[in-house]
């Protein structure tokens, strides 16, 4: 098992994303973040998220516990995220907030929170997201109203309907990990920006952990126009 994280301001001027990579006794802890609130705001909401969670997976993870006791200790750390970042909304900080993905990885089971529109995805060959976006966009592709391929050029698709710190629910998924898989937690800098064939070409491309995310940031560096982050693991 290998893993690597990377993230950058790409065009922006700050990074208001935060990104996490952490074994965690028994199992490995993977996170994204991207923050809401602009400079001194977002930056704070998304590490204040990634540091809540490492903590609490780091004082009350236990070696051996049971897939019910995961999925609990994952959406009390998304609440306990959501009730610091609350705390700390007041003055220059106010309507701060941040999307929160987080992935731990045990053995070939693979536990996944979500909150906001950043994505957890499993390639296998095929690219499969597997967390569904807390946006406006995604609530008007369930109605009916736009076409799935029109989410990436949607004027509102950075309009987000769910966050730690604002209007705040968690998503939970479990699901498999083979030998040869690869999951990938991006940020909507890189995955609003590139085609699924072109992620798909690069999570095929590299063999090692590390030069599969330098490529997928590369890949969106030219057309990105937000921040960019990936957390990415070769089973």
């Amino acid at each position: 098992m290998e893993y690597s994280s990377v993230s950058i301001a790409g065009k922006r001027r700050h990074n208001e994303d935060s990104c996490l990579a952490s074994q965690i006794k028994d199992g490995l802890l993977m996170a994204v973040a991207d923050g809401i609130g602009g400079h001194a705001a977002g930056d704070v909401a998304s590490r204040i998220a990634i540091d809540t969670l490492r903590s609490e997976f780091t004082k009350n993870y236990r070696a051996g516990m049971s897939a019910a006791e995961i999925e609990k200790l994952l959406r009390n750390s998304f609440t306990m995220a959501d009730e610091n970042v609350s705390t700390m909304t007041v003055g220059d900080r106010a309507g701060m907030g941040t999307t929160l993905v987080a992935a731990f990885v045990r053995d070939l089971e693979v536990f996944i929170a979500n909150t906001g529109d950043s994505r957890a995805y499993l390639f296998n060959g095929m690219l499969k997201q597997i967390t569904v976006d807390h946006s406006l966009v995604q609530e008007l592709v369930e109605k009916g109203a736009i076409d799935p391929e029109k989410r990436r050029t949607h004027p509102m698709k950075n309009v987000i309907t769910r966050s730690i710190g604002g209007d705040f629910s968690v998503d939970l998924y479990h699901i498999g990990i083979n030998s040869g898989e690869v999951l990938l937690l991006s940020s909507d800098g890189l995955h609003d920006y590139i085609e699924d064939d072109v992620m798909s070409k690069g999570l095929n491309s590299e063999e090692t952990a590390n030069g599969t995310a330098r490529l997928l940031v590369k890949s969106a560096m030219p057309v990105s126009e937000d921040n960019i982050s990936v957390v990415v693991l070769k089973r």
